[in-house]
């Protein structure tokens, strides 16, 4: 593993600072002006760089661009079709369905994410 770096720290530093789902241009956007070099291209690469070794997530949004996430505890995700808002929602336990598939399949990472609307867009 690579080190971590002063502007992965300063990344890394960002990401737990917060409590949206942010892309790469949000936290570069949000930690530019703390570091004058850094480039867009360092931000995207660190943030892969912290999701690769499991400083971070990365969210399965089907958005355009990646959203990231650094509350590291397991839960899930409510994914709002017309805004693109990411709502935390407790963990969704599935353990007594895993056992049926343990003869067949053996599950690294689950990440479940719901699709639908947010109140705000239903009511528009």
């Amino acid at each position: 593993m690579k080190k971590l770096t002063r502007h992965r720290k300063i990344i890394l530093e960002n990401m737990q600072s917060r409590s949206d789902h942010p892309t790469a241009k949000m936290v570069y956007d949000s930690v530019r002006d703390k570091v004058k070099s850094l480039s867009f291209a360092t931000v995207y690469n660190s943030l892969e760089y912290l999701f690769n070794n499991g400083f971070i997530k990365k969210l399965d949004s089907f958005s355009e661009s990646a959203q990231f996430d650094a509350i590291l505890e397991k839960h899930s995700h409510l994914i709002c079709k017309d805004c693109g808002v990411v709502i935390d929602f407790p963990a969704i336990d599935i353990s007594d369905r895993l056992n049926s598939i343990a003869e067949t399949f053996t599950p690294e990472d689950i990440a479940i994410t719901i699709r639908g609307f947010c109140k705000n867009c239903v009511k528009h």
